[in-house]
């Protein structure tokens, strides 16, 4: 009898203290999750907003568009989500695009003429002062005016905005992601 107690305390028992731990910080991280999930949400939606209104000034408002996104690469380039100014001033689309780190978000603005007047970049896993000089302000500018880059992106990429030295997959990416937004003002054929 001994002999089966030595084993129960010895095997089952820290088994059972594991299984028992495990139990409790689930319950706890759930509960957290719970608790701050609509708080990261809503955090996430405000700067959203503020990011819209930052690349298109002239905007009062926005709201989403129920139009077709345009897909530029299946899974690789396309226009995750599309917002027009409510008094029609122009509209700001978030592309995600496949980038040296992996995927990366950015939103581009465009007025009501087709000229983009602010690229910002939300999400991104680039190597930092590499990949991450491609998403400096100097780099965003150069796209500020642009109506169209031409229908070879990597053509147009080379003639119509400088790369970043040492980081030309980063620039691509910025470079297709704007190219992207461009054809979904196109595709919705201006603002509405």
């Amino acid at each position: 009898m001994e002999n089966k107690n030595s084993a129960f305390k010895e095997f089952i028992s820290p088994i059972l203290v594991l299984v028992v731990i495990c139990f409790v910080t689930t319950f706890l991280l759930a509960f957290t999750y719970g608790i701050t999930a609509p708080i990261i949400a809503e955090n996430t939606a405000k700067a959203a907003s503020e990011a819209r209104m930052e690349l298109l000034p002239a905007g009062d408002s926005f709201s989403p568009s129920d139009a077709d996104l345009y897909i530029l690469e299946d899974g690789k380039v396309y226009a995750e989500d599309c917002y027009v100014a409510d008094n029609g001033e122009g509209m700001v689309v978030t592309v995600k695009t496949n980038s040296y780190g992996g995927m990366l978000t950015a939103m581009v603005g465009i007025d009501k003429d087709g000229a983009v007047t602010g690229v910002k970049v939300t999400e991104h896993s680039d190597t930092p002062g590499v990949g991450t000089k491609a998403q400096a302000e100097g780099h965003l500018s150069q796209y500020v005016g642009l109506t169209e880059l031409g229908s070879d992106v990597i053509k147009a990429h080379a003639d119509s905005v400088v790369e970043v030295t040492g980081a030309s997959v980063s620039s691509g990416a910025i470079h297709k992601a704007v190219y992207c937004a461009l054809a979904q003002f196109d595709a919705m054929g201006g603002v509405n």
